[in-house]
């Protein structure tokens, strides 16, 4: 399910939440720098506040586990929290990781057990929950390590154990891989995503990175300006943004501009020179096409007629090849269309790619999606 204006959906349908809030509202300075109407987070549900820096993702994320003060209402567990005494309980209840790891300068396991201490599990206890959280993360042999010698990963991996030691309802993880280095965040990535599913429990993950948000989440809300602009289901958000702020932020390549017009039930995207794109359903009227770059195939020569689903085929020149990490971004002109396809290093050298060489760029019309067109700026 996906809604409009600023209410979050349900993660998971038929699934009751555990974790819910409505009309919340913090205000600093006479403008309010969150706004959200509605949230609900299901049982064994990844949901992910995603957006732009500044986008107010940290500070709904705090208002959610008790930390920051906020007009409207929160309920966990179906209960309203209404007091100090239900943000405590709130609080004793779910776990945090944070950009920092915050660990005390002592020993990793004494970090980890410092949760169960504060809520009174001690002794033998203690030292088995710690262990299994350990475990979970791979840290069990650094029991006896201090924090000081801990690399970042290490110790965002004993931040992790420190949560799950205590076997919260909800975890709440607030940019938790961005001051880590891509292999460590892909490790810790991978692994989370492994823990999270084991143990059935429900995440509110905080980011601004797509790809972390497309690694983990089953629902999403995007962010921008304190407002819900976009929530639902992950593979709705992604794949149907509803704005180009979203699609922008998600990394389509936007503004293939033009006018959708219905041909005997078909919906083509004609563009300023009067040719036209096939596109998936769109509504007729002023829009603009968003395509993934890695939608984009590349050819050296046209493909014969019915070995490709490919509905749209253009031939193009290269005007550009960047090196984004292990990928090449390329960038054809074909006319009036600029098509920027992601390929591998082999492929370009394969296809023989160069500034200047002809090739012929193609697409589904099911990956092209169409938004209508801003109003222009007067």
């Amino acid at each position: 399910m996906t809604t409009s204006g600023n209410t979050a959906a349900t993660g998971r349908a038929g699934q009751a939440p555990v974790l819910a809030a409505s009309e919340i509202r913090v205000v600093r300075a006479g403008s309010a720098i969150v706004a959200v109407d509605r949230f609900e987070l299901p049982e064994r549900t990844t949901h992910v506040l995603l957006g732009p820096n500044g986008a107010g993702k940290s500070t709904f994320l705090r208002v959610l586990n008790g930390l920051e003060r906020a007009t409207g209402r929160i309920w966990f567990d179906g209960r309203e929290i209404a007091s100090g005494r239900d943000r405590r309980a709130l609080r004793r209840a779910t776990a945090a990781v944070f950009q920092r790891s915050h660990l005390l300068a002592t020993s990793v396991r004494a970090n980890v057990e410092m949760g169960l201490r504060a809520r009174g599990v001690r002794g033998e206890e203690a030292h088995a929950r710690a262990l299994r959280a350990m475990e979970l993360v791979g840290v069990e042999h650094l029991a006896e390590r201090g924090r000081d010698k801990l690399s970042g990963g290490e110790a965002q991996r004993v931040s992790v154990a420190r949560a799950l030691a205590i076997e919260p309802r909800v975890l709440f993880m607030d940019e938790p891989m961005a001051s880590l280095d891509p292999p460590t965040r892909r490790s810790l990535l991978a692994d989370l995503r492994s823990v999270i599913a084991d143990l059935s429990i429900a995440v509110v993950w905080v980011t601004h990175d797509r790809d972390e948000a497309v690694a983990v989440a089953d629902a999403v809300t995007f962010l921008s300006g304190g407002q819900v602009r976009q929530t639902g289901p992950a593979g709705d958000v992604f794949q149907r943004p509803r704005t180009t702020e979203i699609a922008h932020f998600l990394g389509l390549e936007l503004y293939i501009d033009g006018e959708v017009v219905l041909d005997r039930g078909e919906a083509r995207l004609v563009l300023a020179d009067g040719t036209s794109i096939v596109c998936g359903e769109a509504e007729p009227g002023p829009s603009v096409g968003c395509l993934y770059p890695e939608d984009v195939v590349l050819f050296r020569q046209p493909p014969e007629e019915g070995s490709t689903s490919l509905r749209n085929i253009r031939k193009g020149t290269v005007t550009s090849i960047e090196t984004l990490g292990r990928v090449r971004q390329v960038t054809v002109a074909c006319g009036v269309l600029t098509l920027v396809a992601t390929v591998t290093q082999a492929a370009v050298a394969e296809l023989k790619l160069e500034v200047g060489s002809p090739v012929f760029a193609g697409f589904k019309a099911s990956a092209l999606h169409v938004l209508p067109r801003p109003p222009r700026r007067t």
